[in-house]
């Protein structure tokens, strides 16, 4: 299964400040988000919606860093239904991120590489 990234992102970051920047947001983003999802079901759990939108916004902007669109895109809906205290509609939507960051979790680290290299 393919996840759809954003090689001109990848390209500016490395532009930006080389290979040893791209490796180490990649390993905050991989050891980072983890926790940012707990916090979000931990939070849907309680109702904690700020906790969430908190998570969601950290979540969208190192997606959308490392040119990961369409989990930036998941990350964005869940902070803006956590602003709007959406419980019912987060819930599945919180499924999805944890699919979606599993499958990238695999995945990244082989794109970068590629990328990388050209």
């Amino acid at each position: 299964m393919g996840i759809p990234v954003d090689p001109e992102a990848i390209r500016r970051l490395l532009r930006a400040g080389g290979r040893d920047l791209v490796e180490k947001l990649l390993l905050l983003f991989l050891e980072n988000t983890p926790d940012r999802l707990l916090r979000m079901r931990t939070g849907a759990e309680g109702g904690d919606w700020a906790s969430i939108e908190r998570a969601a916004h950290s979540m969208k902007s190192s997606a959308a860093h490392l040119g990961l669109g369409d989990l930036r895109a998941r990350a964005e809906e869940a902070e803006s239904l956590a602003r709007e205290g959406r419980g019912p509609e987060l819930r599945p939507l919180l499924e999805g991120l944890d699919q979606a960051f599993s499958t990238i979790q695999g995945e990244l680290p082989r794109i970068v590489r590629q990328v990388s290299a050209l």
